[in-house]
């Protein structure tokens, strides 16, 4: 385990898009984003753009929602509530709960991926939720490809572990010959590497050090 003080370093403001994937390819998990601070204050949005759809939902178990479990109601409008009296209601909401999030920058895009714009998402009340899903239309649409995407690498990056292991398992036997056990080497060989390679396109398609 990567301790804090050697853990990747990106500077306050620093949104250069080479600078953010660099960055990301060298942190080792969702989990140090959001304890590092990184998917809420500066820089939270543009971390949390580039992350997948798996590492965003992962995200949300690091929330205040999911550790103090507010009311959900309080972050929708009641049915017989006067206008101002919700919007008070709800900007008390968004600094009790959303303000010290530390992934509410994660919250947010997952939201606006799932096209889920009601109520209050990542700090954002609806209205700007809504401006949101229209002015990066075309950046989510390649977002949601990306993911789908990435899914399917992990489908097949699972498909080869499992082949590795079939074939671990079946070319067990110390009776055969040595020619038969070089070629079954050869046969696990061979599915190693294609696993290997199959991790490296499903890390570097969801933005995480190649190596990890």
């Amino acid at each position: 385990m990567t301790s804090t003080s050697e853990r990747p370093r990106l500077a306050a403001g620093q949104t250069a898009e080479g600078d953010i994937a660099s960055f990301l390819a060298r942190t080792e998990s969702v989990g140090a984003l959001a304890q590092d601070g990184y998917l809420a204050g500066h820089d939270g949005r543009a971390i949390a753009q580039r992350l997948r759809r798996p590492e965003l939902v992962q995200a949300l178990s690091f929330s205040v929602c999911h550790s103090a479990r507010p009311d959900t109601d309080r972050f929708y409008q009641d049915d017989e509530e006067e206008v101002a009296d919700w919007r008070r209601r709800r900007a008390q909401t968004i600094r009790d709960h959303c303000a010290v999030c530390p992934v509410r920058a994660a919250c947010a895009e997952l939201a606006l991926r799932d096209e889920d714009v009601y109520g209050v998402r990542g700090g954002l009340p609806e209205e700007k939720l809504a401006v949101r899903l229209a002015t990066d239309a075309k950046r989510l649409e390649q977002a949601r490809t990306d993911d789908d995407r990435a899914e399917q690498l992990r489908s097949e990056r699972l498909d080869a572990e499992r082949e590795v292991r079939r074939l671990a398992l079946m070319h067990t036997s110390l009776r055969a010959s040595q020619a038969t056990r070089d070629e079954n080497n050869a046969e696990v060989r061979a599915a190693v590497q294609e696993r290997d390679a199959k991790k490296t396109a499903h890390r570097l398609a969801a933005g995480w050090a190649v190596a990890a």
